[in-house]
């Protein structure tokens, strides 16, 4: 019987095993996550793609197996190839994707890869002069059309639009800027503030994926409506924080068709709005509501509202729960995959919005705490850091700024490891940082 944490040949991998570690660092190939077991069979073939080796542990794999597992030598011609083959293996999800969203066709060559449909024309710290008054103003005109609807009054659409268009133009601008400000402004109201980054998001997924603006536009309006069908649903109910009861949650699930309801009454809507509204809560395994929808009964715009709808909950503080670091979040997304959410949509949205986005909290391996103030799209797991606390947790007179994309590299004789990493994500307020005061 195997125990322990063996080296595999990647040939021998099957569904169930934990890998532990690759035969190359982990940040010179695409996984996201250091460690996680094998769910599907195209994990398998990255894996062969990429490695002749790993290391499974087999106390954390979900199989019982029994035996040795023969380790060819590494073949330099054979690494070769598996590079040569990644671009290639790109290529169905691309043309599935643009299926999906009804792109003009375009020869798979000449399709950019998500990511690369648009480029920022403003640089981040100049557009966040910008988004600062559309984020405030968003949430004032926000508070309008909210406070409209629950005095029974229908919402004319372009008051919507006087709240979404400004935010499409800031994020088409500059894909971090708004996103930046809504992860790092507090609103008191948990609605508001749910509404408003559920709309910021989604603008910057939708432009990850390509959208175009009109899209874009209607992607923003689903998101910002999502849960207003709670509108009518009794505050100290939907403020609970304790567990409902069954009759509690069958009454909070009516927002659906109360947000539905209240969506069809915008004269000149997009029929994808309410599309969205209606499915934001259905699952790729038919496990949500209301209606049980699954695979791609669920529209796209609704598979993306039910990723986007669960982001914004898991890192936001609500009455019965703490907010979630994003790497958690992003980690619990993968466990999900075509299970909860589609697969290919969890990939694309932890591309598009990252493991460590600026303004989130981590630690480091060197045991000291810092706020992440820049990305590099290419090495999504080593950023720009604040350093803000000591490897004792304790205050530095000035912060210092670490690049661990410059960080040297270190060999032990069996694997390379960056000299200085990011250990974890920390959990939002935690030793009482709060990263604004390095953003705004």
């Amino acid at each position: 019987m195997l125990t322990g944490t063996k080296q595999t040949d990647a040939a021998s991998l099957v569904i169930g095993m934990f890998v532990s570690r690759l035969d190359r660092p982990w940040l010179d190939t695409p996984f996201l996550f250091q460690g996680f077991q094998i769910r599907t069979k195209q994990e398998i073939s990255e894996l062969q793609r990429y490695c002749d080796y790993v290391f499974v542990d087999f106390e954390k794999s979900s199989i019982d197996l029994s035996g040795t597992m023969r380790v060819p030598p590494a073949s330099a011609q054979a690494q070769k190839s598996r590079w040569k083959r990644r671009l290639a293996g790109r290529f169905p999800f691309l043309k599935k994707l643009s299926g999906l969203f009804k792109r003009k066709a375009t020869k798979i060559t000449e399709t950019p890869t998500p990511g690369h449909f648009y480029e920022d024309s403003v640089p981040v710290k100049e557009e966040l002069i910008a988004a600062r008054s559309i984020h405030g103003e968003s949430v004032d005109r926000l508070t309008s059309v909210l406070d409209s609807i629950r005095r029974g009054e229908v919402v004319a659409l372009p008051e919507l639009e006087a709240v979404v268009d400004p935010m499409v133009d800031s994020v088409l601008r500059n894909s971090t800027a708004m996103a930046l400000l809504v992860r790092l402004r507090k609103t008191d109201d948990y609605t508001y503030a749910h509404s408003i980054g559920a709309s910021v998001w989604a603008l910057v997924f939708g432009r990850h994926l390509g959208l175009d603006k009109e899209s874009l536009k209607a992607l923003c309006q689903g998101a910002l409506l999502l849960d207003v069908g709670k509108t009518k649903i009794p505050t100290e109910l939907l403020q609970k924080t304790g567990k409902l009861t069954p009759e509690e949650t069958d009454l909070v699930r009516t927002h659906v068709e109360l947000g539905v309801e209240l969506v069809k009454e915008i004269a000149g809507i997009d029929p994808r709005v309410v599309s969205m509204v209606a499915t934001h809560h259905e699952r790729y395994d038919g496990s949500g509501y209301p209606q049980g929808l699954n695979g791609n009964q669920v529209p796209v715009f609704g598979r993306i509202a039910g990723i986007l709808d669960s982001y914004v909950a898991m890192i936001s503080d609500r009455p019965y729960a703490e907010a979630t670091s994003t790497y958690n979040v992003m980690r619990e997304f993968k466990s999900l995959s075509d299970k909860t959410f589609q697969a290919e949509m969890v990939e694309q949205f932890i591309q598009a919005i990252g493991i460590f986005p600026a303004g989130t909290l981590v630690e480091l391996n060197t045991g000291e705490v810092g706020v992440v103030i820049k990305e590099h799209s290419f090495q999504r797991l080593k950023p720009e850091v604040a350093l803000i606390l000591d490897s004792n947790k304790q205050p530095l007179s000035e912060f210092k700024i670490i690049d661990l994309h410059d960080s040297d590299d270190e060999t032990d004789g069996t694997d390379r490891t960056p000299a200085v990493w990011i250990e974890r994500g920390v959990e939002p307020g935690a030793y009482d940082i709060d990263p604004s005061e390095y953003f705004l």
